[in-house]
C-alpha cells in the first residue's frame, strides 16, 4: 500500500510540475509573440510615416510644378487633388482583392509557419 500511495504521489508531482513548465514555457511564447508583433507594428509605422511625409512633399513639388506648367497654382493642386481622388476610388474598388485577401494570406502563413 506504501508503494501505491508514493507512486500515485510521484505521479501528481510529476503532473504539477509538468503542466507548471508548460504554462512557463507558453507564457514565454506568449511575450516572444507579442515581443515580434510590437516590434513589426513599431517598423511598420515608422515606415508609414516616412512614406506619408515624401508623398506630401511629392505632391506639393508636383502641384507647384503643374501650376508652374500652366500659369495658375492653383490648377496644379487641382490635377494632384484629382489623381488622389482617383486613386482612392480605385483602391476603395478593388480593396477586397488588393488588400483584405492578401493580408488574410499574409496572416495565415505567419501562423501556419509558426506552427511548425
Amino acid at each position: 500500500m506504501e508503494t501505491k500511495t508514493t507512486t500515485l504521489e510521484s505521479l501528481f508531482e510529476n503532473v504539477e510540475q509538468y503542466s507548471k513548465t508548460s504554462f512557463e514555457l507558453y507564457k514565454h511564447k506568449a511575450i516572444y509573440e507579442i515581443a515580434t508583433l510590437s516590434s513589426s507594428l513599431a517598423v511598420r509605422f515608422i515606415l508609414s510615416i516616412v512614406v506619408a511625409l515624401v508623398s506630401l512633399f511629392f505632391s506639393i513639388g508636383f502641384a507647384l510644378w503643374f501650376g508652374d506648367m500652366m500659369n495658375n497654382t492653383y490648377y496644379g493642386y487641382f490635377i494632384v487633388g484629382l489623381f488622389y481622388v482617383i486613386l482612392g476610388i480605385t483602391i476603395f474598388l478593388f480593396r477586397k482583392a488588393w488588400i483584405k485577401t492578401n493580408m488574410n494570406n499574409m496572416v495565415i502563413k505567419s501562423m501556419l509557419k509558426q506552427n511548425h
